[in-house]
This record gives structure tokens, sequence and C-alpha cells, in this order.
């Protein structure tokens, strides 16, 4: 196990996305051996060439000093090859949201490393009692949910599972703590607890747009005008459509009136089925080819009985998270602000509005 009164982490990151580069960049910032592992050899050649460019750069214009520059050469190792991933405390992966593909990597990963090597899934919706069924050694494995971006959130949920064990978690605290992050830890129903708590927001939107014919630019103008500084939708498609949809059928398991969420469900599979996977693509619900739209120039007044109902939803997330006992509200206002860079804390709207938890 990484052993906690040096500085002899060793991480091995799995995967090269926007998790797998986000993690890799902050990493950089901490004293830390750090392999990261990318399928595509020329995606390895691009990012080893960037690296070594950028450490040079930054001691040239002395961002960094000579130590930390040949610190971070000589400990730093991007490649396609998992065997270099042999000496590892602790292995983050971040590859696509396929169940298979992940619980794949684990067998090979579990021929490779050291039996107390801890193995962590950035995983955002998918069971870590599912994912972890079948490793040989489920007593070091559990989710480690970073948020993105990863230098601007405190927090990082880390999803236990059943048979995931105290020291693993004690463990893991502690290099949390190195890096100056926050452990959020979740069991059972209280998996992937941050993400839920705007879902029931979420698909409420989604039904305002199905069943009362509100457009989704006037949920986001209203959206954006009292809560966050950033629409329902245009969420969705800075995450991904693809990945939403995922997530959304994941965490069906851990709802208790699923039928709630199908038109949000419906909604998204019919952005896929015409192609539409958000930002990734330059389209989901909004156009991002760099055209101009009209629409978003036209004025739209506040509408408070739209935006109560909004708040409302998201307002039973919160409290519902509350229930948990995970978070204390102090907690909770802090969690629910980074996340959304919302102004308003939620407990302090919940009194302005006069809600009332159900």
């Amino acid at each position: 196990m990484i052993l906690v009164t040096e500085i002899t982490y060793h991480i091995g990151i799995v995967g090269c996305g926007k998790m797998g580069n986000d993690l890799f960049e902050f990493f950089k910032g901490f004293d830390l051996h750090v392999t990261w592992v990318c399928k595509e050899e020329a995606s390895v050649n691009d990012m080893q060439s960037t690296f070594c460019k950028n450490q040079t750069r930054a001691l040239k214009y002395k961002l960094t000093d000579q130590e930390q520059y040949e610190f971070r050469l000589k400990n730093t190792t991007i490649t396609t090859e998992l065997n270099q991933l042999i000496n590892c405390d602790l292995i983050i992966e971040t590859i696509t949201e396929d169940i298979n593909l992940k619980r794949d990597l684990f067998r090979q990963l579990e021929t490779i490393i050291p039996k107390d090597c801890i193995i962590a899934s950035n995983t955002s919706s998918i069971s870590p009692n599912r994912l972890f069924r079948k490793t040989l050694y489920p007593e070091r494995c559990l989710g480690l949910h970073f948020f993105y971006p990863i230098k601007m959130k405190d927090f990082v949920e880390v999803n236990m599972a059943d048979n995931t064990s105290e020291d693993t978690l004690e463990t893991l605290k502690s290099f949390l703590r190195y890096v100056n992050k926050y452990a959020l830890v979740l069991r059972g129903e209280e998996h992937f607890l941050i993400n839920r708590i705007f879902l029931k927001m979420q698909a409420g939107c989604c039904r305002l747009v199905t069943e009362k014919g509100i457009s989704y630019r006037e949920i986001d103008k209203q959206v954006k005008a009292g809560l966050f500084p950033v629409g329902v939708f245009e969420f969705l498609d800075h995450v991904g459509i693809d990945v939403m949809l995922q997530s959304v059928k994941n965490y069906m398991s851990y709802e208790s009136d699923p039928l709630f969420y199908q038109p949000m469900i419906d909604m998204l599979e019919a952005k896929i089925t015409n192609g539409k996977f958000g930002k990734k693509t330059a389209a989901g619900f909004y156009d991002y080819t760099g055209k101009k739209d009209l629409a978003e120039n036209k004025v739209t007044k506040k509408n408070d009985a739209l935006l109560r109902q909004i708040e409302n939803w998201f307002l039973d997330g919160v409290y519902y998270a509350l229930s948990t006992s995970v978070c204390t509200k102090n907690e909770l206002n802090k969690v629910v602000q980074d996340y959304m860079m919302a102004e308003k804390k939620p407990f302090d709207l919940a009194e302005e509005i006069g809600y009332t938890p159900k």
C-alpha cells in the first residue's frame, strides 16, 4: 500500500480521454510518480512530446526549478503498455463508460500489478458492486469519481463496493489529503450522490419540453438568470449526450420513480439517433459550429412560476442528499456551490422561496 509518511506515491492512469488527460495535468502539480497508459501509439508520441515541451518551457520561464524539472521528466511515463503499471500503488481507470470494457481491463491489470495495489474506477454511474464483481481481490477495488475540471473541484466521490476494505478506504483518504481533495465517502444507495442531486431537476426540465412545450432555450435562460451560470441543456451538451444517457440509465437502479425519468431518456436517445452527441460533435441541444443563433438574442422575461418549479426539483435532490446523512448542510452548501458554481447556497435558496422538504 501507499506509504503516507513518505512521498513515494506511484500513480497509474489508464485512458487518455478528457478525464484521463485532466487527471494527468492535475497530478503534475505534486511530487508523484505518474504512469499514463493510452491506447494509441500516435497519441502517446504526441502527448510525450507536448509534456516535454511544456516542462522545458516552464523551466525557461522560471515556473518551475531545475529539481522539479528533473523529477517530473524522470518520474513521468506515457506509454501504451499496461505492464508499465507494475510498480503502482494506485491505478485510476478512466476509459469509456462500458462495464465489459472496464472488467476486461481489470482482468488484465490483475495479472500485472502487485496484490496490494488499489484499483479505482473514475466511473460516474456504474455501481462498484457490479463493476468489481469478478475481480480477484475485491477488497482493494472501489470507485474514485473526480469531477471535471479537477483543479477547480475540491472534493472527490469515493464509491465503496460492499467488499472494499476499510484499509483500502483509509489509504485512499490519505492520498486524497495529499493532493488536497476532500473525500466524500459513499456506500450502497448513496453512490454517485452529487450527480444524482441534479438528476430530478434535469429530468423535470425534459418533461417541461415534451409535455408543456416549453423550449429548452427558454428553460436554460430562466436557469441562468436565477439559479446556475450554465443552463440545464447546455450542461447535458457539455458532458456529452451519450455519456448522460448511459449514466441516467445506470442511476435508475437507485431511483424509486423511474417513469419520471423516461422522457429524459427518450429525448437523449432521439439526439443520439440523429448523430447529436453534444459539444464534442458540435451539435446537441445547441449548435456549436460557430453559426450565430438568432434565438439567443431574444429578450426573455423572467418566469417566476417556471423557475420556482425548477428550483423545487433541484432542492428535492439536495434534501434527499441531506437525508442520507453523508453530508451536513455546510458540506452540501460547499459541494453544490463548488460543482455548479452557483451564487446562492442551496439551503439559503430553500429558505428564500419557502421550500418544504418532501
